[in-house]
């Protein structure tokens, strides 16, 4: 059955917004360009070198960034006006675009130059995602997230679809350096648009991040929000054995089947066409299904993809299993993207998308040379096969781990109260003790025991270093008994912003740990340190990222 709370809207619907059609369309443009340099740089690639890895190193060049980058890439985009990053970003891939063309046609391309501008590519693209997913709720209202997510899906996959195709045509008919040389144009779409973005970023009394801290807390969230860590394990159990088409079509279609430039690239357009036919599924089965049920369907499909395609390698048979293996990669791809934007408040969007490219290219690019190596060792049937038989256990692994960000509609937006912090700490002071005094209700001990722990995670998400809750067995009136909630936060600048990244449900779940305390709401000190004598440089490093 579907979530009580889903978020039903008609797919067209986002495109009213005159800002996200444009970004939209020149997005889908510049996509077409990428897939068109994709086919370009296979098959270049293909004609350098016969060695299944080395063709499979492509893949692993252009999404080991997004493993690399994509935490920091967050932070930046958090940190930083998002449009103007974009814009950098989107000049960078341009020039990389431009330069391996010209050496293209100069004849001067070696493989590891290819995975080298490869590589540039995927840094420029790495640092772009976080910042372009997380600018989606400011081009729509939340009803049209879904269908603006879903459409962004869709305008990537029809460029998936027409791109290769496209670009197959270009490589056999211009050769790959023209293939580069439409990807740096088609770049120039995207710069229009956002050049004339008149973003009006987000005002605060408080200095903004610095890049450090704001990696460290993005760290913080992603390791103490459970269903966001949920998300994440979602999406490794499936990325890792889905990127195995990806990394060995190459190899397969030239090599196994014997394909031409054309064909391969109508091969890598079936992937396409079958993400944009899940476009149309996805509303209906939310409809009717729970998101937890459309991921194990999907997932079972992509796995019956690479079955077939692993026990009959004919051409016409491998173009139907792509399409099925496309349509599975739309949904499990739309489905966790959708759950993000509905589930990670806007102070921290940026960070938990590039938490996701992290784990999602991550295994895209080490699962891409693992299944390269693998293919060299025993066959690429084979590969084929154990990636098929991997997934599905990967989905009875994990399967009951549930993603609950549709079954309820949540407020992200900041619900804080005035801090009651004293206004004689200055704002780089630090690190701040924050010290709440409850003063427990009679037989209510346990009940607000249990409800401290969702504080506890909630305090480590927003920021906090370190977390404790003391007793004073000793100390009691009537009955009442006193505990001591403490954290740090690494300024006092660090501690206001948290009350700031307070959400609705946030403050539901301090609500009721106020109810088993007397008077409801507890009091507060604030107090900071004097000097740190007693660790190393060292040790404060390493507490200070991780926490305790």
């Amino acid at each position: 059955m579907s979530e009580p709370g889903a978020v039903r809207t008609n797919l067209l619907d986002p495109l009213k917004s005159r800002l996200f059609l444009m970004v939209w369309i020149a997005n889908m443009a510049s996509n077409v360009g990428t897939q068109i340099q994709s086919v370009g740089e296979k098959w270049q690639m293909a004609h350098l070198t016969s060695s299944p890895l080395l063709i499979a190193l492509i893949e692993t060049g252009t999404t080991l960034p997004v493993l690399i980058l994509g935490l920091a890439a967050g932070a930046v985009a958090d940190i930083l006006d998002r449009r103007r990053l974009l814009l950098v970003t989107q000049l960078f891939m341009l020039a990389c675009a431009a330069a391996l063309s010209g050496l293209t046609f100069l004849g001067l391309v070696t493989p590891g130059m290819l995975l080298t501008v490869s590589f540039l590519i995927g840094v420029g693209s790495a640092l772009s995602m976080p910042a372009f997913q997380a600018v989606v709720p400011e081009l729509l209202p939340r009803e049209h997230l879904a269908g603006g997510v879903a459409l962004n899906s869709a305008g990537f996959n029809v460029s998936r679809a027409a791109g290769p195709a496209l670009g197959g045509l270009v490589v056999g008919l211009m050769g790959p350096g023209w293939a580069f040389a439409f990807n740096a144009a088609s770049f120039l779409a995207v710069v229009a648009v956002l050049g004339s973005w008149d973003r009006r970023r987000p005002t605060s009394d408080l200095p903004g991040e610095r890049f450090l801290g704001a990696l460290k807390v993005g760290f913080r969230y992603a390791r103490h929000d459970r269903p966001f860590q949920i998300i994440l394990l979602r999406a490794l159990g499936y990325s890792w054995f889905a990127g195995v088409i990806f990394s060995l079509l190459p190899t397969l279609a030239i090599h196994g089947l014997g394909l031409g430039s054309g064909a391969f690239g109508a091969l890598m357009g079936c992937i396409g066409l079958g993400a944009v036919a899940a476009v149309f599924l996805l509303a209906p089965l939310r409809r009717r299904f729970h998101t937890n049920t459309i991921l194990a369907g999907f997932s079972v499909l992509a796995a019956a993809a690479q079955g077939v395609m692993a026990r009959v390698p004919h051409t016409p048979t491998v173009a139907v299993c792509l399409f099925l293996a496309g349509m599975s990669w739309l949904g499990i791809l739309s489905t966790v993207n959708t759950a993000i934007q509905l589930s990670v408040p806007p102070w921290v969007k940026a960070r938990a998308f590039g938490a996701y490219h992290t784990v999602w290219g991550g295994a895209m690019a080490l699962g891409a040379a693992f299944w390269g190596e693998l293919a060299v060792q025993v066959g690429i049937r084979t590969a084929l096969g154990l990636s098929a038989a991997g997934m599905l256990a990967a989905l009875a692994l994990l399967h009951r781990l549930r993603i609950t960000a549709f079954d309820q509609d949540v407020d992200l937006g900041p619900h804080h109260d005035a801090p009651h912090a004293p206004t004689s700490i200055p704002l780089e002071a630090g690190p701040i003790l924050v010290q709440t005094e409850y003063r427990v209700l009679p037989g209510h001990r346990e009940a607000f025991l249990k409800a401290m722990e969702p504080v506890r995670r909630l305090r480590l998400r927003d920021g906090a270093m370190r977390w404790a809750l003391f007793e004073e067995p000793d100390r009691r009136e009537d009955g009442i008994l006193v505990l001591q909630e403490t954290w740090l936060s690494s300024t006092m600048g660090e501690h206001l912003r948290q009350h700031h990244r307070a959400t609705a449900q946030d403050r539901a779940v301090l609500a009721e740990a106020y109810r088993h305390a007397e008077g409801g709401r507890p009091s507060t000190r604030h107090m900071v340190v004097v000097e740190d004598q007693d660790s190393s440089l060292l040790q404060r490093v390493w507490q200070g990222w991780v926490g305790e």
